[in-house]
């Protein structure tokens, strides 16, 4: 017997869901503050829901759905579904599938598009999705740096050459004491280096106080690792690199980019340096990110040693209006 019902924000429930990522994606496991963190950003201004599915009392899968920010269009919604490995092949995944789109349907604005991702190593996963209609919009490798392997010298004369030409590189930490507008110039920057990422939708412009919560809020958040090129008072790349909660040895590459103005001058290969320099010198092991597989990003975290592991998929469903 197996019941699906509303996740509650308690600590026994936030307990159920980090055990339950953390047997379903080892290194996908999220710390309970770091959940709730996000759990509560998501719940800024947009729908987000989470349902647990339970036999016996026991948590054994959940699945969550809500309007991404990012990329926000009205009838449009993010899932993500999980089940413990010794309970899949008994049509739990697609109970919580079919109890997800039902509740998404009852919403006010008409069901338009479904999203979500996995990776390729999951067929079963991939085969779930495309039996029932998903089409596959994107894949981004994942791709980690061995940091202990990495020789510094390789980038040195990337950064002499960007500075040489006048620009700082600065991390986040040191900012706040050059610039009291650098959150917002940050937020700003992220936005116009976004616009030209390769996506699987259209990305959408959060407001300053979304992001800020979201992104500076972050308990992972370490801005001693995020470096940013400023020309002349202009913001024009960055590198964002967090902590990771579940892992201590490893950092978290979530984004890098430089405005079409300034590229091809080094900046980005410059500022990555920068921040495995960090990691090196705090005694990090790991580095992990992922890049579209077409971006020059890959390309650039290849050249500098980082290794190619199985790539995120990206899928969507549309629905007729």
């Amino acid at each position: 017997m197996f019941t699906i019902r509303p996740f509650a924000d308690n600590a026994a429930d936030y307990a159920a869901l980090s055990a339950l990522i953390g047997a379903i994606w080892p290194d996908r496991a999220v710390a309970v503050v770091a959940q709730q963190h996000f759990d509560q950003a998501r719940r800024a201004g947009h729908f987000f829901q989470r349902y647990l599915l339970s036999s016996a009392g026991a948590p054994v899968g959940y699945c969550e759905c809500g309007e991404p920010a990012d990329s926000y269009r009205p009838g449009k919604y993010a899932f993500d579904i999980g089940v413990l490995p010794g309970w899949r092949g008994r049509g739990l995944g697609a109970a919580l599938y079919d109890h997800l789109v039902g509740e998404v349907s009852q919403r006010p604005l008409p069901l338009t598009m479904l999203a979500c991702r996995t990776r390729e190593d999951r067929a079963e996963t991939v085969h779930f999705l495309q039996k029932r209609g998903f089409e596959q919009v994107m894949r981004s490798p994942i791709a980690v740096l061995d940091v202990a392997q990495f020789d510094f010298a390789q980038v040195a004369g990337a950064v002499a050459q960007v500075t040489e030409s006048g620009l700082q590189l600065v991390s986040l930490a040191e900012l706040p004491a050059l610039d009291p507008h650098w959150q917002e110039r940050v937020y700003e920057l992220d936005w116009e280096c976004t616009l030209d990422e390769p996506l699987p939708d259209t990305p959408t412009k959060m407001p300053f106080a979304h992001y800020a919560g979201e992104v500076f809020g972050n308990p992972d958040f370490l801005p001693e690792a995020w470096f940013v090129a400023i020309d002349h008072g202009r913001y024009v790349g960055m590198t964002a690199t967090n902590r990771n909660a579940t892992n201590p040895q490893q950092l978290d590459t979530i984004f890098t980019g430089v405005v079409r103005s300034h590229r091809r001058r080094g900046i980005a290969k410059a500022l990555k340096g920068l921040a495995i320099d960090y990691a090196h010198r705090h005694g990090y092991q790991v580095i992990k990110t992922d890049n579209e597989e077409h971006n020059p990003m890959f390309q650039i975290n290849l050249a500098l040693g980082f290794q190619p592991e199985p790539a995120l998929l990206f899928f969507q469903k549309v629905f007729p209006m």
